[in-house]
């Protein structure tokens, strides 16, 4: 793979996708508005529930919404579940992962544990295009940015079989 001219010159944020956090921005209004309809009917203790449960998942849509990827020119700052920072010249590789409902993309460390980006991804065949694009750019950005001082860890050499 080649580094393209300009790939690299301002940091890169990747985010969630539309079609993932959307749904249920939509589901969450939806039961928003059974709410108001339980209301209307005089029905309080369903009100409540459909209110709880609409105000939950439009907040975990927005929620959702900031997960992804920044990419700096030091590191790639990790949005998801808990926020981290991999600094580029750690980075082994970057890979593609299967997953049952989709793929997303793997930064392979030093370490050896591989850290799971939570956007970009393709689900269910969904946005396989702009997943593509992404993770493309993703390698472009480590490709530069990994630094002179890079070098792949070599592989343990194997050990001679235990006699006894």
């Amino acid at each position: 793979m080649t580094v393209q001219q300009g790939a690299a010159k301002a940091d890169v944020k990747i985010r969630t996708v539309r079609r993932v956090w959307m749904p249920l921005f939509v589901f969450g209004g939806f039961w928003l508005v059974l709410a108001a309809v339980e209301m209307a009917a005089g029905q309080p203790a369903l009100t409540l529930q459909w209110v709880v449960l609409g105000v939950v998942v439009i907040a975990e849509a927005f929620w959702i919404r900031t997960f992804g990827v920044d990419l700096t020119r030091e590191s790639a700052m990790v949005r998801g579940l808990r926020r981290r920072s991999v600094l580029w010249q750690e980075v082994q590789a970057v890979v593609r992962h299967r997953r049952l409902e989709g793929w997303v993309v793997r930064l392979i460390p030093e370490s050896g544990r591989p850290v799971t980006l939570r956007a970009p991804t393709s689900l269910w065949g969904l946005g396989e295009a702009e997943y593509e694009r992404d993770v493309q750019r993703i390698e472009q950005w480590w490709l530069a940015h990994r630094g002179e001082s890079w070098h792949p860890v070599s592989p343990e050499a194997p050990r001679p079989p235990i006699q006894g």
